[in-house]
């Protein structure tokens, strides 16, 4: 699980970096900078989605489209195999938690 939120957070800091290159800017907003890049990518796959830009001014619809929404998706996903590996872990009686 770690490994792949991992990976998430690092494929949408990219895009964010580098939306200006990207496709479907028609309002031609810039790359984020680095450490609200980061941000961004770290509180939308956690799940916290705290939005620290001005919205559409400074993101492009592709990486709203396939940056944003995608993490929004899996951090629930996340969450809830998360929560069935626990459960499943809980329910048994061996000492075996679970994997995601």
């Amino acid at each position: 699980m770690l490994g792949f939120s991992a990976v998430s957070v690092v494929g949408l800091y990219v895009c964010l970096r580098i939306q200006d290159s990207l496709p479907f800017n028609p309002t031609g907003a810039p790359g984020m900078s680095p450490s609200l890049a980061f941000n961004t990518a770290t509180s939308f796959v956690t799940g916290t989605y705290w939005q620290a830009y001005a919205g559409e001014a400074a993101m492009t619809h592709l990486g709203q489209m396939t940056g944003l929404v995608v993490a929004q998706f899996t951090a629930g996903a996340v969450g809830i195999a998360v929560a069935m590996a626990l459960v499943r872990g809980l329910a048994r009686r061996s000492s075996f938690v679970g994997n995601f």
